[in-house]
């Protein structure tokens, strides 16, 4: 985290910075202004403002955690969020986070106020203490600690007793997922629904497109209806262009793009029966609103991410450079980069070690243990 100050006005997203007016970055972004706007922006550390919370009682206290994002990440802090509110009978914490990512934290009855990067130096010191966990999660390498209790260590808490992430899918929504549903893909009751989220945000642990599909035709043959799920521009774009001919998709609808927030998203995925995914967002909102679950893992182990939702079922693949070396999976690397192992097609080779037959076997034994299976899935 940075204190970056502007000698000239500025606009970043959608606030204004006063020249002379110091604002709090990532690392990174404050790096890509300095870069960007050279000699025009200075650059400090926050130390000299931080007063950190380390597990300090918050009786008439405030309290500010800052996270950037992403999705999951900012879902991993509400078991802490809730512990914190209900013990000290706090009437609601704050939260500095990017934009985008605000709709983890609106309907959040622990959070009484968001901030939105940049966060102005003026509010940030305007709390008794902050929080910053910047780079907590991406520098930990303890295969046995989940993201949950990670993140409460880091804020000096040792249990916070109901570790089940906090998420509410807005009313409005979630019955216009419905609607989309019966009206315009025309869901019949009866017809078991599957969510396939093809793409993490970060390639190295995103499951192979090729495999994914094959999951999909797959389960569309059985006779689930199966809704390819992701952003616009994501690799569901390729369906009939870079797929084998061999593949024959019924029962199969793409909704990559479909829909423009990540609240409507998951207002849908609160609708179906079943998601397969890989260490992505959609994954960790399932385990927040208990939707049954097959999460595909390879560069990280399951357990510090899925350990605490009970109805995710977690593959994990593995792999090794060479015969008779030990296992690179889990390596714990994340960013924009594959796997330098990854072939042409930029897949990391433990995930591509998770065969689509058995993500099948994964989905049927859930859907069966629900009590639901398609009439040729037998």
């Amino acid at each position: 985290m940075k204190v970056v100050t502007f000698r000239r006005r500025a606009r970043m997203g959608r606030t204004a910075i006063r020249a002379g007016e110091p604002v709090l970055l990532p690392d990174r972004a404050a790096e890509k202004a300095a870069a960007t706007y050279p000699g025009l922006v200075n650059v400090a550390g926050v130390d000299g403002y931080y007063n950190k919370y380390e597990g300090q009682p918050l009786e008439g206290r405030s309290l500010l955690l800052v996270r950037n994002g992403g999705f999951g990440d900012l879902l991993f802090l509400t078991p802490l969020l809730r512990y914190l509110d209900e013990r000290y009978k706090h009437g609601g914490l704050a939260v500095a986070c990017g934009r985008r990512y605000h709709g983890v934290y609106l309907r959040n009855r622990y959070v009484r106020r968001i901030f939105t990067y940049p966060v102005k130096l003026k509010d940030f010191v305007s709390f008794d203490y902050q929080l910053c966990y910047e780079g907590t999660l991406e520098e930990s390498e303890d295969p046995t600690l989940h993201a949950v209790d990670l993140m409460a260590r880091h804020a000096g808490v040792a249990d916070v007793g109901d570790r089940r992430l906090a998420y509410g899918v807005e009313p409005t929504l979630a019955r216009k997922a419905k609607n989309i549903l019966r009206h315009e893909l025309k869901v019949k009751p009866g017809d078991v629904t599957v969510g396939l989220h093809l793409r993490a945000s970060s390639p190295i642990r995103t499951y192979p497109l090729e495999s994914s599909l094959v999951v999909a035709a797959m389960l569309g043959a059985a006779g689930a209806r199966v809704f390819l799920l992701g952003a616009e521009g994501d690799w569901a774009k390729t369906v009939g262009r870079r797929l084998s001919p061999s593949l024959e998709f019924k029962n199969v609808d793409n909704l990559c793009g479909r829909f423009r927030t990540m609240d409507q998203t998951v207002a849908f995925l609160s609708r179906l029966e079943l998601l397969i995914g890989p260490d992505s967002s959609l994954v960790h909102f399932a385990g927040a609103l208990d939707i049954p679950t097959v999460a595909l893992y390879g560069p990280f182990p399951g357990a510090v991410r899925t350990k605490y939702y009970p109805r995710c079922v977690t593959l994990e693949g593995r792999y090794a450079v060479r015969p008779g070396l030990e296992e690179c999976a889990p390596c714990f690397k994340h960013g924009p980069n594959p796997c330098p192992e990854a072939g042409e097609d930029g897949a990391s080779p433990c995930l591509r070690n998770v065969e689509p037959e058995a993500v099948i076997r994964a989905a049927l034994g859930v859907l069966v243990t629900k009590g639901r299976t398609g009439a040729n899935a037998q």
